[in-house]
């Protein structure tokens, strides 16, 4: 089984392969993320607007915690966004639950703050 961590890796490179199916597989059932789009079809479309935005470039994780069926980690994304041509950090945490024997993606909160050059 792969690791809850190794997924928020895993949807780095599927973002930048543009497999959108792939991060629509990762997350639950029971997400937000699935109550909002309610197909791979509609995720489809809101990525191909996404993508000429939006770059994610890596993920850094600092904290995991597991409780038998969930996990929480904490980590900092960065994203280059393509308009402004800047590194946009977001510090996160994601809730995951095991479904079917995989870890997917319940629940996502996360805090951005511009790179000013610092």
């Amino acid at each position: 089984m792969i690791k809850a961590e190794n997924i928020l890796q895993k949807r780095v490179k599927y973002f930048k392969n543009k497999e959108y199916e792939k991060i629509y597989d990762i997350y639950s059932i029971d997400s937000d993320f699935r109550r909002y789009f309610e197909t791979s079809e509609k995720y489809g479309e809101h990525f191909s607007s996404l993508i000429e935005t939006l770059i994610p470039e890596s993920v850094e994780i600092y904290k995991v915690l597991y409780n038998n069926e969930s996990a929480e980690i904490l980590f900092l994304e960065k994203l280059r966004d393509l308009k402004e041509d800047k590194l946009v950090y977001c510090y996160s945490k994601s809730y995951f639950v095991l479904e079917e024997g995989s870890w997917k993606i319940l629940k996502e909160i996360r805090e951005s703050t511009l790179n000013k050059g610092f």
